[in-house]
């Protein structure tokens, strides 16, 4: 098994995904790109997540390595970071680090609010912009659910006037899951953002295909299930057929699966370890598992339901 820690060679040319729709993927330097229904607009596959990687002190060794996966993460292709005011000091993280970088011009900041009563909310809202260095938020979420039906019509108008492009609403836990699909039944939200992979499949049922029938773009968080992944697979050995679709690690093996559902736009991976991140964006790239190869990797992994660390 190559390590997750090797800088791993260029995938293969990206060959599409049977059940995806061609108008939905593309691919631009090597890494693939899925369309927001709604606007037709492009973004990476691969997304930059702050949850506690970008929840950093004062640590120059720290911001250092912070600032390379930045770097890294933008001259490879990737546009999409998402943050929240609720992971402490990362949206003024990435806004510190990202005056020291050249910036893309087609970077897609996402943030969250996370409050109670509306003067709270729109007191966040308004900050976030300023926190992570960007005129502007493209994508503004509410957290969890919290206080949702104060926080989603500010949104809604905030969307109206143009402050906002796109709005929608995240849940990581599965307790929140019928609220969340009663909000997407009834409201007009551009994305959804969902915890979603191998180990943790419940979004399947209801989630991902409700997001592919009402045209709303999904983000995906806990891609690994935040971490717990890896140390359930450290003695497993990567199988051989995982090169049918240009897999070389279990990070791309776990993101390869994520982007392999045709209702997912961008998967959420966090990591402050330079080597990580261009391991992860290498998930992006090359082929993508088949129907029957998705559920060889279900089956390998021998996880159901609700993960047992979690």
């Amino acid at each position: 098994m190559i390590s997750r820690r090797q800088v791993l060679a260029n995938a293969s040319q990206l060959c599409l995904l049977g059940a995806l729709a061609p108008d939905r993927v593309y691919a631009q330097n090597g890494l693939m790109q899925r369309t927001v229904p709604k606007t037709g607009e492009r973004l990476p596959v691969i997304g930059l997540g702050t949850y506690r990687t970008f929840d950093v002190a004062d640590n120059p060794t720290e911001l250092d390595r912070l600032k390379q996966v930045i770097e890294i993460f933008f001259q490879n292709g990737g546009t999409v970071v998402d943050s929240s005011p609720a992971y402490g000091p990362s949206e003024a993280a990435f806004g510190y680090l990202s005056q020291q970088i050249d910036l893309p011009d087609n970077l897609f900041v996402a943030t969250k609010v996370r409050a109670d009563g509306r003067d709270q909310g729109i007191r966040q809202m308004d900050a976030s912009p300023q926190k992570m260095g960007v005129e502007k938020i493209d994508l503004m979420q509410v957290h969890s659910l919290a206080d949702w039906q104060t926080q989603l019509p500010i949104l809604k108008e905030r969307k109206a006037q143009g402050i906002y492009r796109y709005i929608g609403i995240t849940a990581s836990r599965e307790e929140l899951y019928e609220d969340f699909i009663d909000i997407m039944r009834r409201e007009p939200l551009d994305f959804v953002q969902i915890n979603y992979s191998v180990a943790e499949r419940k979004a399947e049922e209801v989630i991902l295909p409700l997001a592919m029938d009402r045209g709303m773009a999904v983000f995906i968080n806990r891609p690994f299930a935040a971490g717990a992944l890896f140390p359930y697979v450290e003695n497993k050995v990567l199988p051989d057929w995982a090169t049918e679709f240009d897999c070389h690690s279990w990070g791309q093996f776990f993101l390869k699966f994520i982007l392999s559902h045709p209702a997912v736009t961008v998967a959420l991976q966090a990591t402050s370890s330079p080597n990580h991140l261009l391991d992860n964006l290498k998930a992006g790239q090359g082929l993508l598992p088949n129907e029957e190869l998705r559920q060889r990797m279900v089956d390998l992994i021998g996880l159901t339901g609700r993960p047992p660390w979690t």
